[in-house]
């Protein structure tokens, strides 16, 4: 215990003196090209202390459900991002972003914007999050966020910004991709027991696609944003390697051959005087497999007061989430329909514009079909993050 405390007081002040060094102004940088077009560079790179709970080493290996990889305290680079963004007119630019990680190297998004004011509308076209993605504060997504919108896809979108006043604006849009298909990502930072997602986008033989739509308003800091998604499964990777084979007794529920696929929801939210509130809702069904999660959370800014201190203020937020089958037997086959509930305390931490330290923990609680305590999952999880964007 006594070293990760230093450990954790190691990194916090390291961090503070990199801030004290860091107040010049900074914006990110625009260029010509040699055929007369703008571009802009920017990027971020994610530092990370990740504490699981529980002992780490040979000894305390669980090989049953392969708990293995990061059981001790670690480090690491989560991501580094070096975006690129091009000016073709007033209206018209493209954006890439190249993600660099422990996990590999690849192009993480890219996509063309074509604003239309008279319309109000943006059109957007390539690889991004679905458009009714939520940004997060946290480093960790909300269950539900894993599960449904954190995934990459290929669309075509429109999104509609009607202003009925000053501070009223109706939402409206509409979107068609390549459907996701089924895989797995971490609940929070550890890789061990993973949920069921809508995976980033990969090319699969018997494609299929997805259509969505998505309505909603912003006024005097509240929000609330409507959507639904329909399509059918990848046939036949999604209903037949991915539920029908990697899930014990799915078979036993029905036609296994079912392609269905929708899923709809719903978010409110306020953001004013400093305070930040959220709340939303989502329900899925793939296959023969229903399931439907929510979460709320809630944080305040308060602005540093201490002119000695290199901080422009901190954020505490409280969040709390689940994510569960519905009306089907919790000991439906693998970890990734297990029923979960997460609880986030964050002390968010911005030193300025561009540099954030974040402290994070997460309090998990998985529902693995057995009798407790022998099958009780512990993993539990902290996380400290520096956060420089350029």
């Amino acid at each position: 215990m006594k070293t990760r405390i230093s450990i954790y007081a190691a990194f916090i002040m390291s961090i503070i003196f990199i801030s004290s060094i860091y107040a010049q102004e900074k914006s990110k940088l625009l260029y010509a090209t040699d055929s007369g077009l703008g571009i802009q560079f920017g990027g971020e790179v994610e530092m990370e202390f990740v504490d699981v709970e529980g002992k780490g080493g040979f000894a305390h290996r669980e090989f049953t459900y392969q708990k293995v990889r990061t059981r001790s305290p670690h480090m690491r680079i989560d991501k580094a991002v070096l975006e690129t963004k091009i000016f073709y007119s007033e209206f018209l630019t493209y954006e890439i972003q190249f993600r660099f990680g422990d996990d590999g190297n690849r192009v993480d998004k890219h996509f063309a914007r074509l604003q239309l004011p008279s319309l109000y509308t943006r059109f957007e076209m390539g690889k991004n999050r679905p458009f009714i993605r939520a940004d997060r504060r946290t480093e960790g997504y909300p269950l539900i966020g894993t599960a449904n919108w954190k995934g990459r896809e290929y669309h075509i979108t429109s999104e509609t910004k009607y202003p009925l006043g000053e501070h009223v604006d109706l939402i409206g849009g509409v979107s068609f991709a390549m459907k996701r298909p089924l895989g797995s990502d971490d609940a929070a930072e550890d890789k061990s027991f993973k949920i069921l997602v809508y995976d980033d986008y990969d090319d699969k033989d018997g494609q299929t696609f997805e259509y969505g739509a998505m309505f909603g308003f912003k006024a005097y800091g509240l929000s609330a944003l409507g959507w639904y998604y329909t399509g059918k499964l990848i046939d036949d990777f999604d209903w037949k390697t991915q539920l029908s084979q990697y899930l014990s007794d799915y078979n036993s529920l029905g036609d296994q051959t079912d392609k269905t696929h929708y899923w709809y929801g719903g978010r409110v939210g306020y953001d004013a005087h400093n305070i930040h509130a959220r709340g939303e809702y989502i329900k899925t069904m793939d296959g023969l497999l229903p399931r439907f999660g929510y979460y709320g959370e809630v944080s305040y800014f308060i602005k540093s007061v201490a002119n000695f201190l290199p901080v422009k203020g901190i954020e505490p937020l409280v969040r709390y989430g689940a994510l569960n089958v519905l009306d089907h037997p919790r000991q439906l086959g693998t970890p990734e329909t297990w029923d979960r509930q997460m609880t986030t305390i964050a002390l968010l931490t911005h030193l300025d514009d561009y540099l954030s330290l974040k402290f994070e923990y997460y309090l998990l609680n998985e529902e693995t079909g057995g009798d407790p305590p022998e099958d009780k999952v512990k993993d539990n999880q902290f996380l400290m993050q520096v956060n420089f964007k350029f």
